[in-house]
């Protein structure tokens, strides 16, 4: 199986990466710089700019003969439009573009729910990173009209803390989480027919990650 990480350079991409790799896949590391991306028999660094033109964008994921696509990509606040939603965007057109139909985004915690952006706890998440939040909203909403076969996961703070290997998925509650939790939720999202078509609102918890994208 055929697995292209976009974002591999970043730190939720960088555990994808490894997840991936252990467990046997294909990997094809898309990112702008390669630097820290280490090539293996399993993994393939590939140079990819998310200004790039999205006919671009279509040739390499035709090249890498993909089966899923996971988007972990992020400007931390640098480009929210050119990277967070309409580079997003740009990569979701492309795996229609390249006949990829399995897509799984990195969102952020409740951007795909508009309705809930006024309750406490959630404004003061999203008023720390007013762009951003906006920027998610409009990636996740795309993918979920775009008719690809799409997982969403939104993890609270993340935190470079041990893997636990379990998460709240209640989605009631704000909180922190592993990043290598995060980056088992989209990975392992890849081998549940029940995840497409969900959005995970994850952070730390005590519901193993297998029975929790069930």
């Amino acid at each position: 199986m055929n697995i292209i990480v976009v974002g591999a350079s970043g730190r939720v991409g960088r555990a994808c990466v490894r997840r991936l790799e252990a467990q046997g896949r294909h990997v094809i590391a898309c990112a702008r710089h390669l630097d820290g991306i280490e090539a293996s028999e399993l993994v393939t660094p590939v140079a990819f700019d998310m200004a790039a033109p999205l006919n671009a964008m279509i040739t390499v994921f035709k090249d890498a003969q993909a089966d899923a696509i996971i988007f972990t990509a992020g400007s931390r606040g640098a480009d929210v439009i050119h990277v967070d939603a309409l580079g997003a965007i740009k990569t979701m057109e492309a795996a229609k573009g390249a006949g990829i139909k399995r897509y799984v985004l990195l969102g952020a915690l409740f951007a795909a729910e508009l309705e809930r952006w006024d309750e406490p706890e959630v404004k003061r998440a999203i008023d720390q990173l007013p762009d951003y939040y906006p920027a998610k909203y409009f990636a996740d909403d795309h993918l979920m009209h775009s008719g690809l076969d799409y997982t969403i996961v939104e993890p609270g703070a993340l935190v470079e803390e041990a893997r636990t290997g379990a998460v709240n998925v209640d989605g009631r509650q704000t909180g922190p989480i592993a990043i290598e939790d995060v980056a088992a939720m989209l990975v392992d999202s890849l081998g549940q027919l029940g995840s497409v078509g969900r959005v995970y609102q994850i952070i730390q918890g005590d519901t193993p990650i297998a029975q929790a994208l069930q």
